[in-house]
């Protein structure tokens, strides 16, 4: 079946001016790879309009710091395309910045990566002293300019895991719209620290579960992004993944282009970094569901539980 293209994740690099703890890509290989090219990313704009592409997510490394930043936003703008940002959100601590950004494109939409209320924990994170005030500023300065959808990326790690609920009161309070709790992925910086950073899903289950009541109680919209159904208990409906899965029912997909010219087609990618255990051919969404990391299995892990029974909720929100 050929499928509708619904988005293009366009990796422009992995140039970043923060050096996560739990970065997947990790110091070393982004060290060695090339960032793409105005030309190059240009080209793809224009390819991604041929083929009639619903939006174009700039991805990085960091794009904001790049010195073409603004030219690519025009560009990009002057051939009708929609435009999803992913960033830590320290260059917006500059007005100037902030301002040009949301005069060439009012609807950009955002996703950035915050892990901390406490600036000491933020930092140490992030390896950048002075990165919790900049993207703090950025928040502000984002919403102050006309952003309407704010997204915050927090990867669950030792450092936060008990945090998260007040980690939602705090964005609230910065009228953030959104919370993607993700689980840690073990590769590059995150693979190197993985004795300070990993935490079972058991362990993060509690807290993660009253974050997302705080969020309903706050009217915020929470989604979990790399638990299994199984481990979410009656949370279910918060997986991001049952968004892929309509995606998928729908006949469209995602394509990712990665800096070594890859171009996957995320709806089949995304199943081959996931993994399931015997276990869950037990479970009667054993079809539907995608597992957890492949990584995650090398921690020597026994929590997937499979489900006996048919959840009425997620019969609902997935399209037939």
């Amino acid at each position: 079946m050929n499928k509708n293209i619904k988005s293009i994740n366009l990796t422009f690099g992995y140039l970043c001016n923060n050096n996560c703890i739990h970065c997947n890509i990790g110091y070393d290989a982004r060290s060695k790879v090339k960032d793409r090219s105005t030309e190059y990313i240009k080209k793809e704009i224009l390819d991604a309009k041929k083929q009639k592409v619903e939006q174009i997510i700039f991805i990085g490394g960091e794009v904001t710091i790049r010195l073409d930043f603004f030219e690519i936003l025009e560009f990009a703008k002057s051939n009708g395309m929609k435009v999803h940002l992913e960033t830590n959100g320290r260059m917006f601590s500059d007005r100037t910045f902030a301002k040009k950004t949301f005069e060439i494109m009012p609807n950009l939409d955002i996703a950035m990566s915050f892990h901390h209320t406490e600036h000491t924990i933020q930092d140490k994170i992030t390896g950048i002293d002075g990165s919790f005030r900049q993207s703090v500023t950025g928040i502000k300065n984002m919403k102050l300019f006309g952003l309407k959808n704010l997204i915050i990326i927090c990867v669950i790690t030792r450092y936060n895991y008990k945090n998260l609920s007040t980690l939602v009161t705090f964005l609230k309070n910065l009228n953030v719209d959104g919370i993607d709790f993700t689980l840690l992925r073990i590769g590059g910086n995150a693979q190197k620290n993985i004795n300070e950073l990993f935490i079972d899903i058991t362990s993060i289950q509690p807290y993660l579960f009253k974050a997302i009541g705080t969020g309903n109680e706050q009217n915020m919209r929470i989604k979990t992004y790399g638990f299994p159904y199984c481990t979410l208990n009656g949370y279910i409906l918060h997986a991001y993944e049952i968004n892929f899965l309509n995606v998928y029912i729908d006949g469209n997909t995602y394509i990712f282009n990665e800096p070594n010219d890859c171009k996957s087609d995320w709806q089949k990618e995304r199943l081959n970094i996931k993994a399931k255990s015997k276990n869950c051919k037990k479970c009667i969404y054993f079809n539907l569901c995608e597992g957890v990391w492949c990584e995650y299995f090398s921690q020597d892990i026994n929590e997937l539980i499979p489900i006996k029974k048919k959840n009425e909720h997620i019969s609902a929100m997935i399209k037939h």
